[in-house]
């Protein structure tokens, strides 16, 4: 069977890093199509020998985009489309709206204007099925060593709460004055983020830029931050779990369904920076408590939300759309 996936950006956001699960966990024909500008994880799906096509949208109105696309489908021929995401869609309703009867659309559709909600009635809607890969060699637990590592992967956008997360750490570097924040990803808020550093003048908070593999650097965490305000944050908190680490998430309901408060991770309130940064200063002075947590963590994703089954249950989906 032909997929393409099609997406706005393969930057850091979530539907972009469950695209490159399925790309890794199928053997479908597939092929991706991104609206925007080439990245880091394009180029790793190319080295990984997925064909991406990227269309280098950056103006408004761009017919060459539009005729691109067409160009695209009319090569591939998929019988399926896979569309990531309400810009893509209504891309594709532009430029090839035959295609909707073969669409299945995955990704957040909040708050929808009349002609969204139209295009949406075309479509086969589809929630993503949570799955992570699992790495046999993945580290389990920081062990007894002094612990003072933060990381907060996410998009650098409103709904992620980064700035929450900068605003948390001024608590804890000032309890733990040797722990250290890396912030990994990109996005709008991104010059407003490094403003509020800047007047902070805290040089233990480092942007370690948008890179296509977490795993290094959620690796390198003796936390994982999510301080989500939206419900968001999702597939970061699976990779961080699948890794073994101790994770302190947003009680969002996205976060919710994967946490379990004081079993496999903790859960504060969204915003609530003060209850954050009291949970870090419980982790780092307790490095068996963080072990525990990272532990059960692991062994909960990977009963619970195996690669396997979400490459299957997308397969299925797929049958049901070229049908």
């Amino acid at each position: 069977m032909r997929i393409l996936h099609l997406i706005d950006s393969l930057d850091s956001n979530e539907c972009a890093r469950q695209l490159q699960l399925l790309c890794a966990g199928g053997n479908a024909s597939l092929k991706v199509c991104c609206v925007g500008s080439d990245t880091p994880l394009a180029q790793s799906l190319r080295n990984a020998g997925i064909p991406v096509h990227t269309l280098q949208w950056t103006r408004w109105i761009d017919p060459s985009v539009v005729w691109n696309l067409r160009r695209i489908l009319h090569d591939v021929r998929p019988d399926v489309v896979h569309v990531w995401r309400l810009p893509a869609l209504r891309l594709l309703a532009l430029a090839a709206h035959e295609w909707l009867p073969r669409v299945v659309l995955s990704g957040p559709t909040p708050d929808l204007a009349w002609w969204d909600r139209w295009l949406v009635r075309q479509v086969r809607c589809v929630d993503f099925a949570p799955a992570v890969m699992h790495s046999e060699a993945a580290p389990i637990g920081p062990g007894n060593r002094e612990a003072r590592t933060i990381v907060c992967a996410s998009p650098l956008e409103r709904a992620f709460g980064v700035r929450n997360a900068i605003w948390a750490f001024d608590i804890v570097h000032y309890l733990f004055p040797e722990s250290q924040l890396q912030i990994a990803g990109a996005g709008s808020q991104g010059p407003n983020l490094r403003s509020l550093l800047h007047g902070l003048q805290n040089d233990a908070v480092h942007f370690v830029g948008d890179p296509p593999d977490l795993t290094p650097i959620l690796q390198s965490a003796d936390v994982v931050w999510i301080p989500s305000v939206g419900n968001c944050g999702g597939q970061v908190a699976l990779e961080a779990m699948a890794l073994g680490r101790a994770v302190i998430a947003s009680d969002v309901p996205c976060l919710r369904d994967l946490i379990d408060d004081g079993v496999t991770g903790f859960l504060v309130p969204p915003a609530d920076v003060v209850a954050l940064g009291r949970r870090t200063r419980s982790l780092f002075a307790d490095a068996a408590l963080r072990e525990r947590l990272g532990n059960a963590a692991r062994q909960s994703v990977r009963q619970r939300f195996p690669l396997a089954n979400a490459v299957e249950r997308w397969r299925e989906v797929y049958r049901l759309a070229a049908a």
